[in-house]
């Protein structure tokens, strides 16, 4: 239960307006203040679609809207877009329960993947029953786990991103880029809005 009640409290910071009652900037500052990128060609994660492909992205890490105090990723792709695995990893968490017409912000279809260090990825806004691999599936990186969808969200997107632990809890995320990303980094390493980038061979 306590779990169930973390994942629906990360989904709200996920697609919501993030709303902590104190001043934008003072919101945005402490959002910023955890955005420490490292080298992208050291970094641990791959874009997560396909080798060849290019998506543009909607929102990046503390750009405002629903990722004013996010380190995430929005990345625009029509439905039934491939989704692959940034990172090896096991499944933790599935919720495969809502269809694309469905813009309940609450209702979204995710996956949770945990890393060898104890961090995790979150998938959301998947395509009802394109879901791969199950909980307590070994997962490479690289192999496709589901579809792109259009549940919970204004516009059909995938949203990414990496929590230092499982169960995931709003302000303990990471600042993640990929090795194999091509297009431009902002002065901090982290992908850029309305950019597209397009996933090399790693």
């Amino acid at each position: 239960m306590r779990i169930a009640c973390a994942a629906l409290a990360l989904l709200a910071c996920a697609c919501h307006q993030f709303d902590p009652g104190e001043p934008e900037e003072s919101t945005h500052q402490k959002c910023l203040r955890r955005a420490v990128f490292g080298d992208p060609a050291f970094s641990a994660y791959v874009l997560p679609y396909p080798v060849g492909s290019s998506y543009r992205l909607l929102q990046s890490y503390c750009s405002g809207g629903s990722h004013l105090n996010q380190l995430a990723y929005d990345f625009y792709m029509i439905v039934g877009t491939p989704i692959t695995a940034a990172r090896a990893g096991t499944v933790l968490q599935s919720v495969d329960l809502y269809e694309d017409s469905d813009r309940d912000g609450r209702h979204v279809n995710f996956l949770m993947i945990g890393h060898a260090d104890g961090s995790a990825a979150f998938y959301a806004h998947l395509r009802l029953g394109t879901q791969r691999v199950k909980v307590g599936e070994e997962v490479a990186q690289g192999q496709r786990i589901a579809d792109s969808g259009h549940c919970g969200t204004p516009l059909p997107d995938l949203h990414f991103g990496v929590y230092r632990s499982w169960p995931a809890h709003s302000g303990d995320d990471l600042a993640i880029n990929f090795r194999n990303a091509d297009g431009p980094l902002d002065e901090r390493g982290g992908l850029m809005v309305d950019v597209m980038y397009l996933a090399l061979p790693y």
